[in-house]
């Protein structure tokens, strides 16, 4: 796809995340955005297409370790290679620190995001039972990215 690519992102990228968020995921609301944004620690990343994001990845490193906070890519845009695009860019940013392994949660009614992490190597480690409001479990899974 012609006009695309990946940027970091920051606290001055809030409304717009939070505005990709609204027809995605619906998971943080604007203060959440700019409260998440603003940790040292924490790494986004957007996909941007003529000039608007459509695309967002945001992961936590603590030490030898990241979790996968958020990751969407907006509704029209799906299943276009975008998200793949955008996984692989973090996965390069997680090479440069060193990081071991990767974590992140995710419902085990969401196949869509299921293959999608399978499609990288990702395993179940653990389940979290009816976690979410809709009485679906969590799945932890991780990814090994190098040994120890």
């Amino acid at each position: 796809m012609e006009n695309v690519f990946i940027e970091k992102i920051s606290i001055n990228n809030a409304n717009e995340c939070y505005q990709l968020d609204l027809k995605t995921i619906g998971l943080w609301n604007l203060q959440q955005w700019e409260e998440e944004l603003k940790k040292k620690y924490v790494y986004a990343f957007a996909c941007i297409k003529d000039y608007k994001m459509i695309g967002i990845c945001v992961s936590q490193i603590i030490f030898s370790n990241a979790e996968l906070t958020y990751f969407s890519i907006h509704p029209t845009f799906k299943r276009k290679g975008l998200g793949t695009k955008l996984f692989k860019e973090i996965l390069k940013e997680f090479k440069m620190f060193a990081i071991e392994k990767i974590i992140l949660e995710v419902s085990d009614k969401n196949q869509a995001a299921l293959n999608f992490y399978d499609s990288f190597g990702f395993e179940t480690v653990s389940i979290r039972e009816r976690y979410y409001k809709d009485g679906s479990n969590a799945l932890l899974q991780e990814k090994k990215l190098l040994k120890k």
